[in-house]
């Protein structure tokens, strides 16, 4: 078997309810990182009841949802109702909970189901007609296929390199819920990729990379946090008090500029991890934007 029937054995296309779920939640437990404007955040916030979202966060605080859904979505349970109805017998509360939350979240999933479905078919037949380098490559700037047919390059922060010989799948999920063109996710030797469906696809192909980019430094905490660290190397503690917000914000603001690649750790003293500024991502950032509007 060559490389690239090895590579096209290896992605797979699945509507995955569960999983969108527990992405919607992350999503709105981050306004920092993904904003609230979306039209389904609002429409969901208003269905769900007082401090459901506090209960969530408390309840499943050390669990990975999304490892915990994969598995459910692995299983012989069909439907998200007969999922969590499974999950009851190890984790009876937080099934409650997430039971709750699948209220609120069920009528936007429904909505979307019939574009999520007829994205699943196009994606299918791109990867049939492209051939798996082509496709990987063409889905989205932040994917490449390197080391010779041999590894997937994700720009994630300074880069992510993950071999293909640690995977056993490449899961696109279309998403209700994805705030971007994609998302990474990766368990255990299945590499997720959440994307949004494209109704009307950008003819003029603004590359994803630029937009994330752009979109980081569109927000004047973030700016105010590139500030301090573009200074000295700090921990999230110290710009948390600096600014005089709290640190899970921080941490989350923090989240989006690695996710660019304008933030990355520098050093571990103790319990403290220092960040320090990528000079060069923000050096190339002019030639990138050149060249996207013609004038380089």
């Amino acid at each position: 078997m060559n490389r690239e029937e090895r590579l096209r054995r290896l992605i797979q296309f699945q509507i995955a309810p569960l999983l969108d779920l527990v992405l919607s939640l992350l999503v709105l437990t981050s306004p920092e990182r993904f904003g609230t404007d979306l039209p389904w955040v609002r429409r969901v916030r208003e269905r769900i009841p007082p401090d459901l979202l506090a209960a969530l966060q408390e309840r499943s605080r050390g669990t990975d949802l999304f490892a915990l859904a994969m598995e459910l979505e692995d299983g012989p349970a069909r439907t998200v109702e007969s999922q969590l109805a499974a999950l009851e017998g190890t984790h009876p509360e937080l099934a409650r909970l997430l039971t709750q939350y699948w209220q609120a979240v069920a009528p936007e999933l429904a909505g979307a189901m019939g574009l999520l479905a007829d994205s699943l078919q196009s994606e299918q037949e791109r990867l049939a007609r492209m051939g798996p380098v082509a496709y990987l490559s063409g889905f989205s700037d932040r994917i490449r296929v390197v080391a010779e047919g041999e590894a997937l390059f994700l720009a994630w922060g300074r880069g992510l390199e993950v071999p293909l010989a640690e995977l056993e799948r490449i899961l696109f999920v279309p998403s209700a819920f994805c705030p971007r063109r994609v998302m990474f996710y990766r368990l255990g030797k299945t590499q997720i990729f959440f994307y949004r469906p494209e109704v009307d696809p950008d003819p003029e192909g603004i590359p994803e990379s630029l937009l994330l980019t752009l979109t980081a430094l569109a927000d004047p905490t973030r700016l105010r946090l590139l500030r301090l660290i573009a200074r000295d190397s700090l921990p999230a503690q110290e710009m948390a008090r600096r600014l005089g917000v709290g640190e899970s914000t921080v941490s989350r603001h923090l989240r989006t500029l690695m996710e660019a690649g304008l933030v990355a750790r520098d050093r571990q003293e103790g319990r403290y991890i220092y960040y320090t500024l990528e000079e060069q991502r923000l050096d190339e950032l002019a030639d990138r934007l050149k060249r996207y509007l013609g004038r380089s």
